[in-house]
């Protein structure tokens, strides 16, 4: 036994003479340190450290000068630091099992403020919180303490207010004084001051609540803290206002979920740091690893009080705890905290994929029901609400703190025991789906199918139960001789791309089925639409859930042929370049962004600095204005409509009449919506239709005028008499566009519904001709001067439909002048063509497109077109376009100095 102390002595002065760099500095490799560290534990193990080093000996001389380490210290602080960590990663459990809770519950007071009392737990760590803003020369106020609510004076919100406002994001600590002590039940209180833009200016929102330590803020990273803050923000004054939406809410309580994970390893650092210095009375820094950095080094010991100590995952360096008069025991701490990083990058992980998985779902499935539940039976995802329709399954029982058990969900008896029954033999057999039967009700029938979720162990983990229906269709689609041609010529294409789908599928799912098997499984289910609609490949493969596994990031051109109409001779040929686009790209669209309701309150929003976000955005837009709910537009649906229109306007590459015209004309519409400004004339039926046709007005614009167009007797002047040429052509695309079922944004409409919608949409696209302009303003100057605006009947209301798009048509000169200009610029550049094709074409030169200066050209058109038609439709809408004329009349002053 002596032997083999002394070799370990040996062992270890020779390690140390390798390594010793100087006197004082010391510099060893975390291997290194960690032999060290192995061969001093087994000496001190056995209590012969003192009897056996000499004084002579350097290991003595070493650790004689080696800081005392406090093992009961660092066992509570790894202890302290763990438990953090589980709590973070829980909150996630917390953010899904509200969201089930949000679907199954009746939205009213009540249920919302339990939402927003268990945000606030986990964002704040507080049960309650108050939020003050100023709102019209008064504070506003909305609390979940109803006693803080009752008790609180308005002289109190004003001085909290005044006390604490700003234009920088902060976080305030103070101790109030006894009133407010009583009010709020505590002695030290935390302001977050938030800065929010409104109507052009700043003012602070406040969001007060006991101060906690458990606050999941990354204090780093101000910009993030304001995007969280903005979510509570809003929900907070829907509560007030009784917005009572479930999408807005579920996507709110979503965005805090993604920041949250987003900026959890920035909060955990945070905690570590805070946690070292409080336990170990230290400094403690923590510095970030490069991004591009492989780091595999080091425990560097620069001296007996500082050391830098990294924390690894997958052997490279993540960050540094830089940190002095340490009593830690340095290689165990390093060992701990590089493990327990390593595990919480993992969960972070899984936590992004489980995201991901379930985003997909909703984005391909739109029209089914789709339940996951874990081994337990426990249900931890629906993909939505259950239809109200459907009497046989009730999920209401949904707690707001715990899951709901698949066992105990009101079922009719008979389907629940199919339902459990089949889920034991899919998880007996090794089948990855089971057709698990079919609910009869009202004479309609729901198909349910169940699919395992395997884990890298190939065991199963998760159950997905998929409750379809079939969606009801507005008119049945035929197929064309051409189309089927088509299909029958890809065929074999297709039997090739799915089957390598498949294969990605068998991998990505862990899917122990045969190719044949998935593909009869999906083709059975409906999942997969490809094997029941013959399509183009491209477009198929571009909107389909397997095949979107298959991801092709080269973009592809293809030839379309546009099926001519049976009693149309004209076919054309348009090259589009098509995009691959991954669930990935879907799933951003249909994300509300904190700033997304700003933007689009703002009159002056400029989508062509942001215009490859201008499907979200058009989303944005009918969302707020919650229109998918009221109207049942599925978001798939949505986004293939938003693809084919665009497709169409851009198509032509159009310098003024394209895609971003289109939503700049619906963004307009969308403003006098929101402000209500359009309430008192047309109803909701007729405001949808209203900002519908805004968003289309334009499609497939020749980039000509409707004079150009008649003058060559182009094939639409043809076809449309020369009466309103692009007009009518753009309404004709419209509906023509939305006959495929797969861009039927209106397809659950009922038959009164889509006439009234459609109606409408004509009226209003036909009202967008410049030729119309004059008898349409002084129509209605004669009746408002004469009082006569009672705007009653069907066709009265139309017309006012009409010239509400007309206004939103011209609204570019109103803007910021800046962004005026940009406009102005890009239709002379259209009118420049549009000349020179004349003069190729030997067409009389249409005279005032011709320009010889801009300046002058456009003060003409706001004096004349402009201003005459904003100040009226403003007057129609109790002067709600205020803002509009206000930079109408900065631009004319711009104009000005320019002509001059």
């Amino acid at each position: 036994m002596q032997e083999r102390f002394m070799r370990a002595i040996q062992e270890l002065d020779a390690l140390l003479a390798e390594t010793e760099t100087g006197k004082i500095k010391l510099s060893l490799t975390l291997k290194d340190l960690a032999q060290l560290h192995h061969l001093q534990s087994r000496l001190q193990e056995c209590k012969f450290l003192n009897s056996i080093y000499s004084e002579e000996s350097r290991i003595k001389q070493y650790l004689s000068k080696a800081v005392t380490v406090n093992l009961q210290i660092q066992e509570e602080l790894c202890s302290t630091i763990e438990s953090q960590m589980d709590s973070i990663t829980s909150n996630f459990k917390h953010l899904d099992k509200l969201i089930l809770y949000i679907l199954n519950q009746t939205m009213n007071r009540a249920t919302m403020k339990n939402v927003l009392q268990q945000i606030s737990n986990i964002i704040l760590g507080s049960n309650n919180f108050t939020m003050l803003r100023f709102q019209e020369k008064s504070v506003e106020s909305v609390s979940t303490d109803q006693f803080i609510e009752q008790q609180l004076s308005q002289q109190q919100k004003l001085q909290l207010y005044q006390q604490f406002r700003g234009d920088q994001l902060e976080i305030i600590t103070f101790q109030p004084n006894e009133q407010l002590q009583h009010i709020f039940k505590c002695n030290l209180l935390q302001v977050i001051r938030v800065p929010q833009k409104m109507n052009a200016q700043t003012h602070s929102s406040l969001i007060i609540y006991e101060a906690q330590q458990l606050a999941l803020l990354p204090l780093s990273k101000p910009h993030q803290i304001k995007l969280i803050c903005d979510q509570l923000i809003t929900i907070g004054y829907d509560y007030l206002n009784e917005n009572f939406h479930k999408d807005d809410l579920i996507n709110s309580v979503r965005a805090i979920g993604q920041f949250l994970i987003k900026n959890a390893p920035i909060i955990f650092q945070e905690y570590i740091r805070n946690e070292i210095q409080k336990k170990l009375n230290t400094k403690c820094e923590i510095i970030q690893s490069t991004k591009n950095s492989k780091d595999t080094s080091f425990a560097i010991i620069e001296n007996q009080t500082k050391c830098f100590i990294p924390v690894m995952s997958n052997q490279v360096v993540q960050f540094y705890l830089h940190m002095e008069n340490v009593t830690l025991d340095i290689i165990t701490f390093a060992d701990f905290m590089s493990q327990l990083w390593q595990h919480f990058k993992h969960s972070l992980r899984e936590l992004k994929d489980k995201e991901f998985l379930y985003q997909i779902i909703e984005v391909s499935t739109p029209t089914k029901l789709v339940i996951a539940s874990d081994l337990h039976l426990n249900i931890i995802y629906q993909s939505g609400s259950v239809p109200s329709s459907w009497n046989f399954l009730d999920l209401s029982n949904q707690q707001i703190d715990c899951y709901q058990n698949l066992t105990e969900i009101k079922m009719e008896k008979i389907y629940k025991t199919m339902l459990l029954s089949s889920i034991d033999e899919v998880q007996q057999s090794k089948k990855g789906a089971i057709d698990a039967g079919q609910i009869i009700y009202h004479d309609k029938y729901v198909d349910i199918a169940i699919y395992v979720k395997k884990d890298e162990k190939n065991e199963i983990n998760q159950f997905f139960i998929v409750f379809d229906q079939p969606k009801k269709r507005f008119e049945s689609q035929r197929q064309s001789k051409s189309e089927i041609k088509v299909s029958e010529t890809l065929a074999s294409l297709k039997q090739e791309k799915i089957e390598k789908a498949c294969l990605v599928l068998q991998e990505t799912l862990n899917l122990n089925l045969q190719t044949e098997e998935i593909i009869e499984m999906l083709k059975e289910h409906a999942l997969m639409t490809i094997i029941e609609q013959k399509e183009q490949i491209t477009e198929d493969i571009r909107q389909t859930y397997v095949l979107e596994y298959y991801r092709n990031s080269e973009q592809v051109q293809t030839y379309r042929r546009t099926i001519s109409e049976p009693d149309t001779p004209f076919a054309t040929k348009t090259l589009i370049q098509e995009q691959q686009l991954t669930n990935a790209k879907k799933m951003e669209l249909f994300q509300l962004r904190p700033d997304d309701l700003e933007n689009l309150a703002n009159w002056c929003f400029d989508i062509t600095v942001q215009k490859d976000q201008i499907k979200h955005y058009t989303w944005a837009l009918f969302h707020l204005l919650n229109y998918f709910d009221k109207y049942q537009m599925y978001k798939e649906t949505f986004f293939q409509f938003l693809v084919a229109i665009e497709e169409r306007y851009n198509s032509r590459r159009n310098p003024f009449h394209n895609f971003e015209h289109g939503f700049t004309v619906a963004h307009a519409c969308y403003y006098m919506i929101k402000n209500k400004l359009l309430d008192g004339y047309l109803d909701e039926t007729e405001q949808f239709a209203a900002i519908l046709s805004s968003l289309c007005h334009d499609i497939d614009h020749t980039g000509r005028t409707n004079g150009f167009e008649v003058a060559r007797m182009s094939k639409l002047a043809v076809r449309y008499n020369d009466e309103s040429v692009l007009e009518n052509h753009h309404a004709a695309m419209t509906f023509k566009i939305m006959q495929r079922e797969k861009y039927n944004i209106l397809s659950n409409l009922s038959q009164e519904q889509f006439q009234k919608v459609r109606r409408f949409m004509v009226s209003n696209i036909l009202a967008t001709d410049m030729k119309k302009h004059f008898d349409l303003v002084s129509q209605f100057e004669i009746k408002y001067k004469n009082g006569e605006m009672n705007i009653i009947n069907m066709e009265s209301k139309r017309v006012l439909s009409g010239l509400i798009v007309h206004t939103c048509d011209l609204n570019q000169p109103t803007k910021k002048f800046e962004i005026t200009k940009k406009w102005s610029i890009r239709i002379q550049n259209e009118f420049d063509n549009q000349v020179e094709e004349e003069r190729l074409l030997g067409l009389p030169v249409t005279q005032h497109l011709v320009c010889q200066n801009l300046p002058k050209q456009e003060l003409s058109f706001i004096r004349n077109i402009i201003q005459p038609l904003y100040v009226l439709t403003s007057s129609i809408l109790n002067n709600g376009l205020q803002i509009a004329l206000t930079y109408l009349e900065e631009n004319e002053k711009e104009w000005t100095k320019l002509l001059n």
